[in-house]
C-alpha cells in the first residue's frame, strides 16, 4: 500500500511539472523599442546612431539604423526609457518619457533637422 501511495504522489508531482511548464516560458521576455530615423524632408537615413537608457538604472545600448533607417532593441527590462538619434550633418534629437512594460513595445520615430553636430533638439 506504501509503494502505491508513493507512485500515486509521484504521478501527480510529474502531472503537476508537466501541466505548469508551459506557464514558465510564456512569462514576460522583455520588452522592445524600434522606430524609423528620417530627415526633415521624409527620406530614410541609414547609418544614424540610436541610443536608449534606461532612467532608472541608466542601462544604455546603442545600435546604427538599416538601409531603411529602422532600429529595434529587444529583450529590454520594463523602465522608462530615453531615446535619442543622431547622424554628422543634423541635429540631434532626443525623446523621454517612453514607458515600457512587460512584453511591450514603444515606438520612437525621429525626423531629424540638418543643422551643426553640436546642436541638440530636445522633444
Amino acid at each position: 500500500m506504501k509503494s502505491k501511495n508513493s507512485l500515486g504522489r509521484l504521478a501527480l508531482l510529474f502531472a503537476m511539472l508537466v501541466l505548469g511548464a508551459p506557464g514558465v516560458g510564456a512569462q514576460g521576455t522583455g520588452g522592445r523599442i524600434s522606430g524609423t530615423v528620417l530627415d526633415s524632408s521624409g527620406a530614410v537615413l541609414p547609418g544614424a546612431t540610436v541610443t536608449i537608457v534606461q532612467e532608472q538604472t541608466k542601462l544604455t545600448k546603442s545600435t546604427t539604423t538599416d538601409k531603411d533607417g529602422a532600429y529595434l532593441f529587444v529583450s529590454l527590462p520594463v523602465g522608462t526609457y530615453t531615446v535619442s538619434a543622431e547622424l554628422s550633418g543634423f541635429r540631434k534629437q532626443v525623446k523621454s518619457g517612453y514607458t515600457l512594460v512587460s512584453d511591450g513595445r514603444v515606438t520612437a520615430d525621429f525626423a531629424l533637422p540638418v543643422g551643426q553636430v553640436s546642436e541638440v533638439v530636445e522633444v
